[in-house]
């Protein structure tokens, strides 16, 4: 059987709302099933004063973000990095990473993966409640931190990993 390629329009209020993980709001606008895992896009609000996830890196994916209102700050190679609205940032994988937001503002970023397969990593985040932005509290919570993070290529990383390639 073939499969026949499909031109799709995804409107401005499409979409799977997620409860971003650092708090705010995500929709997933794209998922990998639309693009044969090629990528996804998100939607992300960051809220204001948002110290972003933790430090971290994936070793499986590109990440890109486009700043489409307020401005992104991330932290990357010992770099930082201030993106307004109309912005790109793109990290390579197995960099270590941490977008924020340190306006009193939202910002509000589509995010790209590639390939895809994050999408899967946010949902389940969402639905698990994953926490990416504080550490867990108890071993057994890191350890199924650890074990969730890990099927997605996704790894945090201490300050002393900053500037360090995981590929």
């Amino acid at each position: 059987m073939t499969t026949q390629a499909q031109a799709r329009s995804v409107g401005p209020a499409d979409g799977r709302v997620l409860v971003n993980p650092i708090g705010g709001r995500m929709v997933l606008k794209i998922p990998d099933a639309l693009t044969a895992g090629a990528y996804s896009v998100h939607d992300n609000l960051l809220p204001p004063h948002s110290p972003g996830p933790r430090p971290h890196l994936q070793r499986d994916h590109e990440e890109t973000f486009y700043v489409l209102e307020g401005e992104l700050t991330v932290q990357v190679e010992g770099e930082t990095i201030q993106a307004g609205a109309g912005a790109f940032v793109v990290i390579p994988r197995g960099l270590v990473h941490q977008p924020s937001n340190r306006t009193a503002h939202e910002t509000r970023v589509l995010l790209i993966f590639s390939p895809g397969g994050m999408d899967h990593f946010f949902v389940e985040a969402a639905e698990g409640h994953y926490p990416l932005q504080a550490r867990p509290k108890t071993a057994e919570q890191q350890a199924r931190l650890e074990a969730f993070t890990e099927r997605y290529g996704y790894r945090f990383a201490d300050v002393s990993d900053a500037g360090k390639r995981d590929v």
